[in-house]
């Protein structure tokens, strides 16, 4: 599936593949295995609203903000972000069955910070702005991708804008670049 150019070869035309021509004829497959990611993603973001405040779905209903005013002001602060983030590393190093030393949470705290730049500003608008989990179920791969920034050698190609805004703050934010600025440091 990976080897496709295009949606018509896998589906239509077919994948040159060890001699033979392979293709798939049901696509519900890829569809269940993208959802299973997306739906993780949006009980995530969930979950971090409940941490903050576990009232939002009634608040939501009530009067169309997840969040009460005085408690909005005191979340639009980047400091209370900033706060959080060894919080998110610690219980990511834990779930990875590794050690939640600070030095360790310091490095990931560094290599992780595209990641955690991208969910602090999903998780701010989310709470702040009513940010539709619907229309971006996507938003799952682009974190997944912004990971790999942990690795000095990756760099991110994206002709996606939103990718760039949503991470501009974060120092590897230069490792996210269009094609024609791959092209230029080739």
């Amino acid at each position: 599936m990976r080897r496709a150019k295009s949606f018509i070869e896998l589906t239509n035309l077919g994948v040159d593949y060890k001699g033979r021509k392979a293709r798939v004829n049901d696509t519900s497959v890829l569809t269940e295995v993208m959802a299973g990611p997306k739906r993780e993603w949006a009980k995530t973001v969930e979950n971090m609203a409940d941490e903050r405040y576990p009232g939002w779905r009634a608040n939501l209903k009530a009067t169309g903000k997840r969040l009460p005013t005085e408690l909005a002001e005191g979340l639009k602060s980047r400091s209370t972000w900033l706060a959080l983030r060894p919080t998110y590393v610690k219980s990511l190093l834990v779930w990875l069955g590794a050690a939640d030393d600070d030095t360790l949470v310091e490095d990931f705290l560094a290599r992780l910070d595209a990641g955690l730049e991208f969910v602090t500003f999903v998780t701010q608008e989310f709470l702040l702005r009513n940010y539709n989990l619907e229309k971006h179920k996507s938003d799952v791969f682009d974190h997944f991708q912004l990971l790999h920034l942990a690795l000095d050698r990756f760099v991110i190609v994206s002709a996606d804008p939103d990718l760039l805004v949503r991470t501009r703050l974060s120092p590897q934010a230069s490792r996210i670049m269009t094609f024609e600025q791959f092209l230029e440091t080739l």
